[in-house]
């Protein structure tokens, strides 16, 4: 039997691993204060949840400096991770919940809110790094490309996000897909490859069929190419 490099931790409840004792938080505390930070960003205080997410990321630093760690979400997506690491024996690693990664990703969220959308990209570039699968914090990166009118590597990362999806938590899957298949779509749009945009799109509404937004790109394509719209 191979030895496995790879831990997942008890918060996704595999395999049992008791927090070290000189680890800041517990994943308790780290999913309390991930929310805390949710809170503050729907409230209109990104300042503020910066201050928490740093805290977050401080944790997290410190866990890791023990032993390598990446989030997930679910246990197919642990299992993904494990297999991938341990397929190429690139390092010890421990498989973690969500909620300690979230503390790049929001960061990130609330200095797009602050309008420092620059500073923004390195803490969701961190985020997708450090949960290489979760399909939402890939989206929010395809989208911030987006922003930046970089159509091809919007379009990379976003069917990377569609690809990831199928390990996220059974009730995201269909929103995660759905919102990268209209992110490969709006770009496809802007490369003028109209007849894939629309397919795209097309897609898309079978995930979420009462999109208003993919209805009303599907309706600009066709006043793009002078169709009336039924």
């Amino acid at each position: 039997m191979p030895f496995r490099h790879t831990i997942i931790a008890s918060a996704l409840c595999l395999i049992a691993t008791p927090a070290a004792a000189a680890d800041p938080m517990t994943d308790a505390q780290v999913e309390e204060l991930s929310a805390a930070i949710f809170n503050d960003i729907i409230a209109g205080k990104p300042a503020v949840a910066i201050d928490k997410a740093d805290q977050l990321i401080a944790a997290f630093n410190v866990r890791q400096a023990k032993r390598a760690l990446a989030c997930a979400e679910s246990h197919e997506q642990a299992e993904a991770l494990a297999k991938k690491n341990d397929a190429e024996v690139t390092l010890e690693l421990t498989i973690v919940g969500p909620a300690w990664c979230d503390g790049y990703f929001y960061k990130g969220y609330a200095l797009i809110d602050l309008g420092r959308g620059r500073e923004a990209l390195p803490w969701l570039q961190l985020a997708h790094d450090r949960a290489p699968l979760n399909a939402h914090y890939t989206n929010e990166l395809a989208e911030w490309f987006k922003a930046q009118r970089d159509w091809q590597r919007s379009f990379g990362l976003f069917e990377e996000a569609l690809k990831s999806a199928d390990t996220a938590p059974e009730g995201q899957r269909a929103p995660y897909k759905a919102r990268a298949l209209r992110g490969m779509g709006f770009n496809k749009i802007e490369m003028g490859q109209l007849d894939d945009a629309e397919r795209l799109f097309n897609e898309s509404l079978t995930y979420q069929p009462d999109s208003p937004a993919a209805a009303n790109e599907l309706k600009y394509i066709k006043q793009m190419r002078g169709e009336p719209n039924t």
